[in-house]
Order: C-alpha cells, then sequence, then structure tokens
C-alpha cells in the first residue's frame, strides 16, 4: 500500500493505536454504521439534508458500510435530481436495508429517540444543528419547512464525529452530552437551540462567488451553499480555482468526490455537482498567483471562499481587492486533528504579513508514530506534509464559513476570529466584532 495515497482518515486510526498503515484501513474495513429515520423525513428538509450529509461523510470513514434505514419511497425534497430520496442515499453510499440494527451498532437516528448508549441523534432546524445522546436532555425542533442548510449539515457532521470516536476509541472521555451550535449567534453557548438563536428562514444570497482550493474544505463549502435555497440558481455564478487531480486519497475526506472522479480535474468534480443543481460555473484549473485577485475579470467576484491550506499562497491574495475574504483551515496532527479556524480577513485590521508571519516549514511531520514506524524502512519521507484529513471535520468547518458568508448579507453578527476543536465545542472562541450593515447586499440575489 502506498502510504502517500492511503485515506487520510486511516492516519488518524493508525496514530491512536500505534500501528500501520495497513492495520488502520483494516480496522475500517472491519466497521459498519447505521442511519435511521422515521416517517417524518418524508415531510422535512432539513432532515433529509441530515440524513444524505451523514451518509456522505459516513461512507468515506466506515468503510464496511454504512446501513440505511428509512421509510421505503421516501419523497426527494432537495435539489439534487432523484424522484426517491432512497435512490439518492444508494447514489451517496448508503445501503438501503429494512433490517434492525443490534444493540452493539453505532447508530446515528433522526427524528428518533436515543434508545441505548451506542445512539447518536442528530437534532437540527435552520441556523442550530446539534446532537442528542441517550440518558440525556433531549433537544427536539418541532417540524418545519425551513431550508437552510446550516444547522443540519453541522448536526450531520457533528453526530459523524462522535459515531467515529465511538467507533475507533477516540476522544472518548465525556462525550456524551447533548451539545450543538447556533449558526447565527457562535456565542449562544449552551443555549444554542433556543430560538432567538435561530436565524432568518429567507435569506439573501450570495450571487457570485470565488471558491479557491478544491480540497476537503473547498469542496465542503460547496456541498453546504449549493444546498441553500437559492430560488433561481442560475443567476449565481461560482469561480472554481485548483490546479489539482483527484487522487485515491481524496476520497476519504473530498465529499464532492468519488472513485470514478480519480485522474480528473478536482474542479470537474465540484462543476457537476453544482450545475446539476442548475447553477453556473467558471473554472481555472491554475495554481493562484500573485496578482490573480487583481485581474479585471475578477472583480465580478466580491466573495472569496479560500480552502487552500499554504501560507504562501494566502499571502499573495491581496484583500483590499474583495468584499469578504474568508479563510478556513484544519490542522492535520492527531491532538489537533478535530479542529477548525476561520479567519475573516477583511474584518482583520492587520495586514496579511501579520495575518500570517510565517511560511510553514519545507517538511513538517504531523504523524510521529507513523513516521517512527516507517522510519527504518526508508518509507518515512513520504510522510512529510501529510497529515489527518476528515469530512466531517470539513463540512462542520464549512457551516461556519458559510455561515459568516450569509450573516455578512443579512445583517447578522461579524466574526473575525473563530476557534474550535469538535471534542470540546463548548470551548468554542468567536471573537465578535459588530453587526452587518447592508452594504454587501448589492452583490446578493
Amino acid at each position: 500500500m502506498e502510504i502517500k495515497h492511503t485515506n487520510r482518515v486511516a492516519f488518524a486510526i493508525a496514530e491512536k493505536y500505534d500501528i500501520d498503515i495497513e492495520e488502520a484501513i483494516n480496522k475500517m474495513n472491519d466497521t459498519s454504521i447505521w442511519i435511521m429515520a422515521d416517517e417524518s423525513i418524508t415531510n422535512s428538509y432539513s432532515k433529509q439534508v441530515a440524513f444524505l450529509t451523514a451518509v456522505n461523510i459516513a461512507h468515506r470513514v466506515f468503510l464496511g458500510g454504512v446501513n440505511c434505514l428509512l421509510p421505503a419511497n421516501t419523497p426527494n425534497l432537495l435539489k439534487l435530481e432523484s424522484q426517491y430520496f432512497n435512490d439518492l442515499v444508494s447514489q451517496n453510499g448508503g445501503i438501503i436495508t429494512d433490517k434492525n440494527p443490534s444493540r452493539q451498532a453505532i447508530k446515528i437516528l433522526i427524528g428518533i429517540v436515543c434508545y441505548d448508549d451506542q445512539c447518536i441523534e442528530s437534532a437540527s432546524s435552520g441556523w442550530r444543528g446539534g446532537v442528542n445522546f441517550n440518558n440525556q436532555d433531549r433537544v427536539v425542533f418541532p417540524d418545519s419547512n425551513n431550508k437552510i442548510s446550516l444547522g443540519p449539515i453541522a448536526s450531520a457532521s457533528l453526530a459523524c464525529y462522535y459515531a467515529f470516536c465511538k467507533a475507533y476509541q477516540l476522544n472518548s472521555d465525556g462525550i456524551d452530552l447533548t451539545i450543538g451550535i447556533s449558526l447565527w449567534n457562535l456565542n449562544a453557548a449552551k443555549e444554542w437551540f433556543n430560538d432567538e438563536n435561530d436565524g432568518p428562514n429567507n435569506v439573501y444570497l450570495p450571487r457570485n462567488i470565488w471558491t479557491l482550493g478544491l480540497g476537503h474544505l473547498g469542496q465542503a463549502y460547496l456541498w453546504t451553499l449549493g444546498l441553500m435555497p437559492f430560488n433561481i440558481p442560475n443567476e449565481t455564478l461560482f469561480l472554481l480555482q485548483d490546479a489539482d487531480i483527484v487522487e485515491p486519497e481524496n476520497i476519504g475526506s473530498q465529499v464532492l468526490c468519488s472513485e470514478q472522479n480519480i485522474g480528473r480535474p478536482k474542479t470537474r468534480a465540484c462543476m457537476i455537482f453544482l450545475e446539476n443543481l442548475n447553477f453556473k460555473t467558471q473554472i481555472v484549473e491554475k495554481p493562484f498567483i500573485w496578482g490573480d485577485s487583481e485581474q479585471d475579470w475578477m472583480k465580478i467576484y466580491p466573495f472569496l471562499l479560500n480552502g487552500v491550506d499554504n501560507i504562501k499562497t494566502r499571502k499573495s491574495i491581496n484583500k483590499d481587492s474583495l468584499k469578504l475574504f474568508l479563510d478556513g483551515a484544519t490542522n492535520g496532527k492527531f491532538d489537533l486533528f478535530d479542529s477548525f479556524t476561520m479567519k475573516n480577513i477583511s474584518n482583520i485590521e492587520k495586514n496579511i504579513s501579520m495575518i500570517w508571519p510565517k511560511e510553514e516549514e519545507n517538511d513538517v511531520i504531523f504523524l510521529k508514530n507513523l513516521y517512527q514506524k516507517y522510519e527504518k524502512t526508508h518509507l518515512c519521507g513520504k510522510l512529510a506534509n501529510i497529515g489527518i484529513s476528515t469530512p466531517f471535520v470539513g463540512l462542520f468547518g464549512s457551516t461556519i464559513i458559510i455561515s459568516e458568508l450569509l450573516r455578512s448579507l443579512n445583517q447578522g453578527i461579524r466574526y473575525s476570529i473563530v476557534t474550535f476543536q469538535l471534542r470540546d465545542l463548548s470551548s468554542m472562541e468567536a471573537i465578535e466584532c459588530g453587526v452587518y450593515n447592508k452594504e454587501l447586499l448589492r452583490f446578493a440575489v
């Protein structure tokens, strides 16, 4: 097995147990999960977004199979093409079944009360999303016609993270506590589920968006934004910029990629997803270089969602040429793999060189156990600059980025920096810097 092309999720398991990559992949191949929904999913957009997002994540992480139990012939309420939601679930990696799971099976529930210690219930509505556990106070939201994707995607990502921790016994101390987030008020803390912390149902959405870097963060941004309620999607144009080709290792963490995309540009997988939703796209299949953001034709893109993970590129972007420059970052080290940082570059009163004062080291070792294990076989050099990457962190992080974008258009709270780890969401730090005015409305639909 070539280390370079290994599922990046496997590195977390290898580091945890101090085993080699082959053993970690075998653990993943032997681990399955259940995702279950009650009848309420037949008429709930939010629950269908949460269910499909959980399937999309889980089939990349639980390689033994994602068993899906839901009402037969559920009408598809999403804009992704399919008559029945069940078929959409199958297309995204779920295994439709009419059997019931064992007590020992790990289960993600939607609309169903947790009934044993292996259950995690996804609970969401609009801008709010969280998880319930067995023998905890249960957060329940009334069914509504809310089509805001943020809460459901945050909730599904959290549920998959906790399922991952249960399955592989990672970060397991005290995780079975009902917890969640308001994407309208990031500092709502334990009051995240209260109605005053929900945002508007009818929202202004961006007209033209530039997404730079289409790895696990960039693709997560597109999944979250693409499932928002655009009334006329073809009035919105996405600029997709990335020079990379889809490789086998990308399938485990990049939510718009599948095996059939291997060997093709990442821009094409993203373009297909968006155009199937009736959005317009423009693609640039080259790396970003200094001056790109100042070209005349770029002026129609006021919003930049950055998923590029190197400082040199970030520092080459002229933030003054943009109305909103949002940057997301994860960490590939085992003790920080569930962390995320958003920097709202347009609202940080520092120049770029002060925001990112240092360049990366040429060879960063994120995985010390694996490095030492492979050192004797002369394979360790291939581990330089390779870290853990997971779809649930990417998608949860995307809700932070996309919510900032949407608050900028809907007079919400403005945040400059947001940091958190999923293992302790209550410790989130979100620095407020006022409230957005209506300045950016002219760039909205």
